[in-house]
């Protein structure tokens, strides 16, 4: 599996235990009856397309799907073939998840092939779960670990959505301080766009659990059923956390409205304390002949008492109209 190489990885399977092929021994088929290959390609690769596009075992509408790099979830089934879109997690260097991925796969009795565009977790996790051991019997015994792996790391991620959301309400709820700064559009950025993942593989399950036309890819399809419910189950849970974070969002949004309406209501009753006042300081500060107390050494102390006469009667007024209350 050198640079020469037109696939990432290539694993024999033999009483359902992995082990690594070269390319020279790649591509012929297994010996033993019960053995079959799992073969991955990179499809950025050109090697890996020209590839592709010679495998004459594989069914036409197989292969055109795997070339054009098809998104949306789906699972066909083409004679002794089934193929389709998986979904899955594209990831860093350090293999944390960035977004939604695209698994492209096709498999019959004795052979998988895989291929994607950019790294992903769960097909690289399901990989190194087989270096370690873990028996897969059948091609299809692969593809319905993947489907399970995704619905479990799916699980993980929607645990963590519910942890902050909790930590968010807690806080707000709680009366901990500002609610301004909580961040939840982040949660429900990624509910969103997991909640749309879920619905596809969700959706793509029911259709391949009644196919329009007869196959022989029976493993897969005895464990369709199962499998489309765990999409059913990660699909609501997804709905019922993205519901939860729209109304925690809804009440961040009130306390933030009451907030800033008591913040306006005390600038209005300052202002209205202070515009009297300040109307009187302007009138008296007019250079014009007979002003009031104008000669008196005791004018500023009127004018005060004229100020502050008027403050008290708009604050008695404000009182009287409860808009102080």
């Amino acid at each position: 599996m050198g640079q020469a190489s037109a696939f990432l990885w290539a694993y024999l399977f033999d009483d359902g235990l992995a082990r690594p092929l070269t390319e020279a021994t790649a591509h012929a088929h297994p010996a033993c009856p019960q053995a079959w290959v799992w073969t991955h390609f990179p499809l950025s690769d050109q090697r890996a397309r020209l590839h592709l596009e010679d495998f004459a075992e594989m069914p036409a509408a197989a292969r055109d799907l795997i070339l054009r790099t098809e998104q949306r979830v789906q699972i066909q089934f083409s004679g002794a073939w089934a193929y389709g879109v998986l979904p899955d997690f594209e990831r860093d260097l350090d293999g944390r998840a960035n977004g939604a991925g695209r698994l492209l796969f096709a498999l019959s009795e004795r052979r998988l092939v895989t291929a994607r565009r950019q790294a992903l977790r769960v097909v690289d996790e399901v990989r190194r779960e087989a270096e370690r051991g873990e028996r897969l019997q059948a091609p299809a015994d692969a593809v319905i670990r993947l489907i399970e792996r995704y619905v479990d790391v799916s699980e993980m991620r929607l645990h963590a959505a519910a942890e902050a959301l909790d930590r968010v309400e807690d806080h707000m709820l709680g009366g901990h301080g500002e609610v301004e700064g909580l961040k939840l559009g982040p949660t429900r950025r990624s509910l969103s766009r997991d909640h749309r993942e879920y619905l596809g593989l969700r959706s793509a399950l029911h259709r391949a659990c009644a196919p329009r036309a007869a196959h022989g890819v029976d493993l897969l399809s005895s464990h369709l059923p199962r499998l489309a419910q765990e999409a059913e189950d990660l699909d609501r849970e997804a709905a019922s956390l993205q519901e939860r974070a729209r109304l925690v969002h809804e009440e961040i949004d009130t306390q933030i409205t009451s907030a800033t309406n008591r913040s306006m209501k005390a600038l209005t009753v300052m202002s209205s304390l202070l515009i009297p006042p300040t109307v009187i300081v302007g009138a008296f500060g007019m250079n014009l002949e007979g002003m009031p107390f104008a000669a008196s050494h005791a004018g500023f102390a009127a004018a005060c008492g004229l100020c502050l006469a008027v403050v008290g009667g708009a604050y008695w007024l404000l009182r009287r109209m409860r808009v102080m209350s």
